[in-house]
C-alpha cells in the first residue's frame, strides 16, 4: 500500500493509489478510514464500497442537482405562457357556453371570467375596449378524439375537423360572442 507521504516527497502534487497504482493528482486520493496514512483512488473507494455492502451505491456528481434545478427554471423561450383574453358581452352565457365544453369556471371578477381546462386557460372580458371577436389556439393531444366528444355534446359553434396542409389536424369552435377556438394537434400519418 502506497502512503501519500511516500509519494509527494518531490512536490509534484501527484501521488499514486495504493489499491491500482495509478499516478493522479492528491485530490482525487482518499485516506482509508480503518488504515491511516493508506491512501486510494476515488474510483477504487467506490469499488470497496459496492463490494462491501449489498446495498447499491450509486456514484453522484456533485454538479448534476444543480445543472437539473437550472433547467427546470429556465423558461423555454421568451414567454413561458400566453393566455388569450377574449371579449365577451355576457360572462354568465360565456361560462355556461364553455363548461358544455367541458372547461371550469377558475374564478370571476368585475367584469372578468377564467375558464380552464388541465393547464390550458382563456379568460374574456366585458371591458368595452375589446370590441369585435379574438381568436386563441388551443394545442391539445388527440384534435379528432376531442372534436368526437364536443360533436356528441351537440355543442354550438363546432366546424368540422381538417387536416392542414401545416401538419395539423384542426377545428374551430365559435362561441356566442363570435370568438373563434381554433383547437389542434399533430396530424397523424
Amino acid at each position: 500500500m502506497t502512503t501519500l507521504s511516500a509519494d509527494t516527497g518531490t512536490g509534484s502534487g501527484s501521488a499514486r493509489c495504493g489499491c491500482c497504482d495509478r499516478a493522479m493528482p492528491e485530490s482525487r486520493l482518499v485516506e482509508l478510514g480503518s488504515t491511516p496514512g493508506v491512501f486510494i483512488c476515488d474510483e477504487c473507494a467506490v469499488w470497496a464500497a459496492r463490494r462491501s455492502s449489498r446495498l447499491p451505491l450509486v456514484r453522484l456528481d456533485p454538479r448534476a442537482a444543480l445543472q437539473w434545478l437550472r433547467a427546470r427554471l429556465r423558461p423555454a423561450g421568451p414567454a413561458a405562457r400566453t393566455i388569450p383574453i377574449l371579449p365577451t358581452t355576457d360572462l354568465d352565457r360565456t361560462a355556461a357556453f364553455y363548461r358544455a365544453a367541458g372547461m371550469q369556471e377558475i374564478a370571476r371578477y368585475e367584469g372578468y371570467l377564467l375558464m380552464g381546462l388541465q393547464g390550458v386557460e382563456l379568460h374574456f372580458t366585458t371591458d368595452p375596449d375589446a370590441t369585435g371577436s379574438g381568436q386563441a389556439f388551443v394545442q391539445v393531444p388527440d384534435a379528432a378524439r376531442l372534436w368526437k366528444q364536443l360533436k356528441s355534446q351537440n355543442l354550438p359553434g363546432l366546424g368540422p375537423v381538417e387536416d392542414r396542409e401545416y401538419g395539423l389536424r384542426e377545428f374551430v369552435v365559435i362561441d356566442p360572442d363570435g370568438n373563434h377556438i381554433r383547437v389542434g394537434s399533430p396530424a397523424r400519418k
